[in-house]
């Protein structure tokens, strides 16, 4: 019987992480077309502005014609990471030492 309430438990768990994740999924793309919609205008200005350089200036920067709108594409394909977490037991406990080194530079 106690096998049984303990697996009930973890199952919801991984139920309620099932529900957060999808509802953080869910409020980040509509926070990521919220940020398109107000950015776009200040984008169009600087794709705009750039269109207007000349071939010359738009080396000195390292560009070309041909790479202004994968500029902005590429702001967009950022790699992002995911961190998951999984239940832990109650009786465990987790430490965690972190050393600071200074680099001198």
């Amino acid at each position: 019987m106690n096998a049984l309430i303990n697996q009930s438990a973890a199952i919801e768990a991984i139920r309620q992480e099932a529900i957060r994740e999808r509802d953080a999924k869910i409020s980040g793309w509509f926070r990521k077309m919220f940020r398109a919609v107000a950015e776009y205008p200040a984008r169009r200005r600087v794709m705009d502005e750039l269109s207007m350089l000349t071939d010359r200036e738009l080396a000195d920067i390292g560009l070309t014609r041909g790479e202004i709108g994968r500029v902005f594409d590429m702001v967009e394909k950022r790699p992002t990471a995911t961190v998951h977490s999984l239940p832990v037991a109650k009786k465990s406990t987790v430490e965690i030492s972190v050393r600071a080194h200074r680099i001198a530079a």
